[in-house]
């Protein structure tokens, strides 16, 4: 991701990591620190098995619109501003809750109130156009989006792409303010050495320098990592492979998001 865009979005995060202006940007978007804050990724990999006879992220997800008192569905900024040749557009942001039916519609690409069944197919169109989910319950996303009266009501399903997406610009930020997202507990991804060639596909789609190169092979920054899947999914040699240790994870993440937004109204 070299844009313009991108570029000045770096700068600025970097800038980010002067302890007067970190100290700013807490206080004013972050005033109560992060606990109520949360964002993960939802796993996209077939390996991951089913939970209930449905695919890991779908079930999420879906769990979660069918939930929903308001949706509102919308182009994809970061596509759109780059101009992304990758990926669908359309296949952009899901918002849900009371915050969601708060947003000027008229200021977004596509923005519209939606159906749970329309909701519904654009996940099943997303998994396969190869996006990745992120969920999350950010201050930013309702200061953002002027809704901030309702962040606590106000809940994102973003679609991701590896070539566009803001959230791969988070890593030149200060590490604490990027401790709200995590990696979906129980899940591991794990690189098989003796498979791996060296070749590097899997680096151009990773967006959190997840990865890096030992000896002429792929290694799992542990740290860095989300667990989204996307290295499974375009490694030639089936080298990298992700698991989950109990699928009571997937409940144990829904309560998370539970724990810190209202989406029923």
């Amino acid at each position: 991701m070299d844009t313009p865009w991108a570029r000045k979005a770096k700068k600025r995060l970097k800038h980010a990591k002067l302890p007067i202006i970190k100290r700013k940007v807490r206080k004013r978007r972050y005033p109560d620190g992060f606990d109520n804050q949360t964002g993960s990724a939802i796993p996209v990999n077939i390996s991951l098995g089913t939970w209930e006879d449905q695919i890991v992220p779908r079930k999420v997800v879906e769990y979660f619109i069918s939930k929903a008192g308001t949706i509102l569905l919308m182009d994809c900024p970061c596509r759109t501003h780059n101009k992304c040749k990758n990926h669908d557009v359309t296949l952009g942001c899901t918002w849900l809750g009371r915050g969601a039916g708060k947003i000027d519609r008229s200021k977004w690409p596509g923005a519209h109130l939606a159906t749970k069944e329309e909701a519904l197919e654009r996940e099943r169109l997303a998994f396969e156009n190869g996006l990745v989910p992120h969920m999350g319950k950010l201050r930013a996303d309702a200061v953002l989006y002027d809704v901030l009266d309702y962040e606590d009501e106000f809940m994102s399903i973003c679609h991701c792409c590896s070539c566009c997406c803001v959230v791969a610009l988070s890593k030149y930020g200060p590490a604490d303010f990027r401790q709200a997202s995590k990696r979906m507990e129980g899940v591991e991804v794990r690189v098989d050495r003796d498979k791996c060639t060296g070749c590097g596909e899997c680096f151009k789609v990773c967006i959190n320098n997840g990865l890096k190169m030992k000896k002429g092979k792929a290694r799992i920054n542990q740290k860095n990592c989300r667990g989204c899947g996307r290295c499974t999914r375009v490694c030639p040699n089936n080298a990298i492979t992700i698991s989950i240790d109990d699928y009571s994870r997937i409940d144990e993440l829904i309560a998370r998001f539970e724990s810190r937004v209202d989406i029923t109204g």
